[in-house]
């Protein structure tokens, strides 16, 4: 399993949650973060970012990030980064399932 994270522009949101349930990513997880990052081109502003976390499967994260980088990518400096951890283990609490069956 692989866990997909992107920092997007709100305004993305729909078309990112849109792309990922068209590619079976089910699982989404979204938190408004605040960045200050390299691209100092002028005053910093507040706009709202996003970040994304999605837990999916081996076989389909190489398909997530490929989706995000498809609507995504617009050469924007809030475009920021899409990273891929591998989590040692998942488990759904409610049916105590591991791996890649908790995050189905």
């Amino acid at each position: 399993m692989k866990l997909v994270t992107a920092i997007i522009s709100s305004h993305k949101l729909d078309e990112a949650r849109e792309a990922l349930l068209d590619i079976g990513a089910t699982g989404l997880t979204v938190s408004r973060i605040l960045g200050d990052g390299f691209e100092r081109h002028g005053p910093r502003t507040d706009d709202c970012l996003l970040k994304l976390e999605i837990l999916a499967a081996e076989r389909l994260a190489d398909t997530v990030v490929a989706s995000i980088i498809g609507i995504l990518g617009t050469e924007a400096a809030d475009d920021a980064r899409i990273l891929v951890f591998e989590p040692e283990q998942a488990v759904r609490i409610r049916t105590l399932e591991i791996g890649d069956e908790a995050i189905g």
